[in-house]
C-alpha cells in the first residue's frame, strides 16, 4: 500500500522528464543543408564505432565548412564495448529532428554532442543530476562521501584516460565508492573546474544521497554505496540506458537536449 502511495510521485519525475525532451516546436529546421544532414549521419556512425574502440572516447568532424559537422561520443568509462556501442541507440531517431542546432543527448552510460562549430576543448554547464531513492545517508557518511568526490574532481586529469576511482570507508555503514572522468579533449584546468562546477551546482540535490549521479558534456561523476553500481566494469545489459530516479537539471542550458528515461525502470524502484 505504500509502495502504490509513493506512484503518484514516480509518474510525476516521468512527466517532469518528458517535458525536459526536444519538441519539434523548440527550433527551426528548414535551413539545415542537405550536405550538413548527410555529415551528421555521417558522424553518427563514426563515433559509435569508433567509441568503443578507443576506451569510450572519440572525437571527430565530417565535411568542410559550411557544411562541416563535430562531435563528441563519451562512454562512462567502466561499460562494455557492447554497452558503449549501443548506448544512442535509442536517441538517435529524435537527433535527426533539429540537425543544425547544437545537439547534446546524455543517458546514465554516455553523452554525446555535435555541432555546426568546432566545440572541443569545452563544455557545458548543463548538467543532471540522479538519485536512487533508497534511503538516505547519515549527514556524516554523506560529507565524508561528498569530500571524496572533491579530491577526485582534482585528480582526474592526472590519469591519461582521464578518469580516476575512489573508495571511503565511512565505519559502520560501510564503504562509498566513486567514479569522476572528463573527455579528453579538455585540459587539466578544464576537467577540474568543470567537474567542481558539477559540485558545486548539484550538491543541494545529491545531499544525503547513497547514490547519485552528474551527467554532463564535458565530465560526469557517480557515486554509490554499492561498488557494482559506480566502478566495477558490469556485464552487458539487453536494456536500453536510463535515468534511475529523480532526474533533474542543476543548471545551464545548450541547444537541443535529449535526456532519455524509461517509465519501467521508475517504477522498479518502488515494485
Amino acid at each position: 500500500m505504500e509502495k502504490l502511495m509513493k506512484l503518484p510521485t514516480v509518474i510525476l519525475v516521468f512527466v517532469f522528464m518528458l517535458m525536459l525532451m526536444p519538441r519539434s516546436g523548440h527550433c527551426q529546421c528548414s535551413n539545415a543543408s542537405p550536405g550538413f544532414k548527410t555529415n551528421i549521419r555521417t558522424l553518427l556512425d563514426l563515433l559509435t564505432k569508433n567509441a568503443p574502440l578507443n576506451d569510450g572516447f572519440y572525437e571527430a568532424s565530417v565535411g568542410h565548412a559550411p557544411d562541416q559537422a563535430f562531435g563528441i561520443l563519451h562512454c562512462k568509462y567502466n561499460i562494455s564495448k557492447n554497452d558503449c556501442a549501443n548506448c544512442l541507440r535509442y536517441p538517435l531517431g529524435i537527433l535527426d529532428e533539429c540537425p543544425e542546432n547544437v545537439q547534446e543527448t546524455l543517458t546514465n552510460s554516455c553523452t554525446m554532442k555535435f555541432s555546426y562549430k568546432n566545440f572541443s576543448g569545452s563544455w557545458s554547464n548543463f548538467s543532471i543530476f540522479s538519485f536512487a531513492e533508497n534511503g538516505l545517508d547519515d549527514p556524516l557518511v554523506f560529507s565524508k562521501g561528498f569530500s571524496m568526490m572533491e579530491e577526485l574532481a582534482g585528480s582526474v586529469s592526472d590519469h591519461p584516460l582521464m578518469y580516476q576511482t575512489a573508495e571511503i570507508d565511512v565505519g559502520v555503514s560501510g564503504k562509498r565508492y566513486g567514479l569522476a572522468q572528463c573527455g579528453r579533449d579538455l585540459s587539466k584546468l578544464s576537467c577540474q573546474n568543470c567537474l567542481e562546477e558539477r559540485l558545486d551546482s548539484c550538491r543541494t540535490y545529491v545531499m544525503n544521497r547513497t547514490k547519485w549521479e552528474i551527467v554532463g558534456i564535458g565530465c560526469s561523476m557517480w557515486y554509490s554505496s554499492n561498488i557494482s553500481q559506480a566502478i566495477t566494469p558490469p556485464s552487458f545489459s539487453k536494456h536500453p540506458p536510463n535515468v534511475i530516479s529523480g532526474a533533474q537539471r542543476c543548471h545551464g542550458e545548450n541547444g537541443i537536449i535529449t535526456i532519455i528515461t524509461w517509465l519501467s525502470v521508475l517504477l522498479s524502484c518502488y515494485f
